[in-house]
């Protein structure tokens, strides 16, 4: 099912914003936000469980040149917040094995949780526009921004600078 998904996001070109690099859109949004997935090791993960803290999620592919480049991005945001109240989960948006999305996680260094997306699209989440795709969930559960294409960790920075600071809508 994900197979002939992408296969029509990639014959309507749709795909190709994140191909290039060069565009990253961004929207701002205010919809309710929830999901379930397991990580490689099969623990269950709710989004509601990290009520309280902002969520940023980001979906990613091996394969997906601008996705890996932004890992260290990631990361580094993560490193930099995850004592605060901020989360960063990936989503492996890849019908891989446990064992690849585990070799992938190693081979690229990922330190914040990645799950592997299920069978059934993430609502307000999928269907995507594009990989990378990458959206900031408040702490109250609402989808409240997103980023299609890679992001820096410049940008979701300024972006939880100015949630926290009660500056940004």
């Amino acid at each position: 099912m994900r197979i002939t998904l992408f296969v029509v996001l990639l014959g309507l070109g749709i795909q190709g914003l994140a191909a290039t690099g060069s565009n990253v859109m961004e929207n701002s949004h205010d919809v309710p936000a929830a999901f379930e997935l397991q990580d490689t090791s099969g623990q269950l993960h709710r989004l509601e469980d990290y009520r309280g803290n902002w969520v940023i999620v980001n979906f990613w592919a091996t394969w997906c040149g601008p996705c890996i480049k932004e890992i260290p991005e990631l990361k580094r945001f993560y490193q930099r917040h995850r004592d605060n109240d901020v989360v960063v989960i990936g989503i492996n948006f890849e019908e891989l094995t446990v064992d690849q999305l585990k070799q992938a996680i190693g081979e690229f260094d990922i330190d914040y949780p990645v799950l592997r997306v299920g069978s059934v699209p993430l609502v307000p989440f999928e269907p995507l526009k594009g990989l990378p795709s990458t959206f900031a969930v408040s702490p109250q559960g609402r989808m409240v921004k997103s980023w299609i294409g890679p992001v820096n960790e410049e940008t979701l920075q300024l972006f939880i600078e100015q949630k926290i600071a009660g500056k940004a809508s």
